[in-house]
């Protein structure tokens, strides 16, 4: 996947399939990719986009998709009288909306995911001006959705910075415990291995890890770092740069289908975001039994509970990451304990099909029950399967 987002496309489209909707995906395309295909029974519609990469679009992959996808919706909006639509990301697909709200006159729920949300990344520096440029579309598009969804309260309250009166409706991320399964209870070995996986981007954090790698070596532990991004050459050089090669470790790209195999051999997983909606990588390492820390920004603090599920570090504060690691590292007994106990959380907690009835409910309110199985169009700003981060 190229992100969260697209992951929670797949899984909640193929879950309404599931229990009978007629659900389509419009989505940008990849080279190689077919244009159309129907995949576990959810019909996919692919266009052109020209993003730089799977894991960085770009305002001309932004805009290059939003055209290619509209002139797609006029013809599938004509061709399949598609009843509730489904768009994730208030900007920039959001736009979109304004078709399905005008000319198609359907209602439409509004998935905000993070970076789609005022406020929520100040690493980026193109979209505060390009926030404050399209506000006023911004709450036009939020106030006339039928219902807007968010992945945690706390992105909730900040989209209400930007919309005071708009009621937002929580609904996380999950995870198939089938895809990342706990791993098997093994003696503490040496050297600990911490495992990073992540989209390489400002709001991550990662010169903050790489920063609290020049103690931790120390210790003799250990870093892999997985995924891709604009900033991937720049943590390159930063780890060169101290001198990191033997105790880092940047594996790049990961298949999704293979992750779980470097979550198994790692002890504790660190996520040093500086800003993070939900941190759907969080449910991953917690799915496979490790203890966490983590940054106490957006929805985090509301999955991670200090000692009970890992430890949550301020963000920005490299010292503190060290302290975290360290305290973790000289309790393997407490690491064994928190890793059970993530494992089942997250196994009992949060599930697509839990997800995808609540969106149901979602769609039933907006069509005021008028249908009994209503068809979607589910619009991600990135969909592409089988990919990781």
């Amino acid at each position: 996947m190229g992100g969260g987002a697209g992951n929670a496309t797949h899984h909640t489209a193929v879950s309404l399939a599931r229990l009978g909707h007629y659900v389509h995906v419009l989505t940008a395309r990849l080279p190689g990719q077919p244009a159309v295909e129907t995949l576990d029974g959810v019909v996919v519609h692919r266009v052109p986009s020209f993003r730089r990469s799977i894991m960085h679009c770009g305002l001309l992959g932004a805009a290059s998709y939003l055209l290619f996808a509209l002139a797609a919706l006029i013809r599938l909006g004509r061709e399949h009288r598609y009843d509730v639509y489904q768009i994730y990301f208030g900007m920039p697909t959001g736009l979109l909306a304004l078709y399905v709200h005008f000319v198609l006159k359907k209602p439409y729920v509004l998935a905000l995911r993070g970076s789609d949300v005022p406020g929520y990344d100040y690493t980026n520096w193109y979209m505060a001006p390009l926030h404050r440029l399209l506000m006023p579309l911004t709450r036009f598009l939020w106030k006339h959705a039928s219902s807007v969804t968010v992945l945690s309260r706390g992105l909730g309250a900040l989209a209400r910075r930007t919309c005071p009166d708009i009621e937002t409706v929580v609904i996380s991320n999950a995870i198939d415990s089938k895809v990342f399964p706990a791993k098997q209870p093994a003696a503490p070995a040496a050297p600990i291995r911490l495992l990073t996986v992540c989209r390489m981007v400002r709001r991550k954090g990662l010169n903050f890890l790489i920063d609290a790698m020049r103690e931790l070596r120390e210790d003799g532990i250990e870093l892999e770092l997985i995924g891709s991004g604009q900033e991937s050459e720049s943590v390159a050089q930063l780890i060169e740069q101290h001198g990191l090669g033997d105790c880092v470790t940047m594996l790049g790209y990961i298949p999704r289908d293979q992750l779980y195999r470097y979550y198994h051999q790692a002890d504790i997983f660190v996520l040093p975001s500086l800003a993070e909606s939900f941190g759907q990588v969080l449910l991953e390492a917690m799915s496979c039994g490790l203890p966490i820390v983590a940054t106490t920004v957006g929805g985090i603090p509301e999955t991670i509970r200090p000692e009970r599920n890992g430890l949550l570090v301020p963000p920005g504060d490299a010292k503190a990451i060290v302290d975290a690691v360290r305290y973790l590292a000289a309790r393997p007994a407490l690491c064994d304990e928190i890793g059970r106990r993530n494992a089942a959380y997250v196994r009992d907690r949060y599930s697509w099909a839990a997800v995808a009835g609540q969106y149901e409910a979602l769609y039933r309110r907006a069509l005021a029950g008028t249908v009994d199985q209503p068809a979607t169009l589910i619009e991600p700003r990135w969909a592409e399967r089988g990919k990781s981060r």
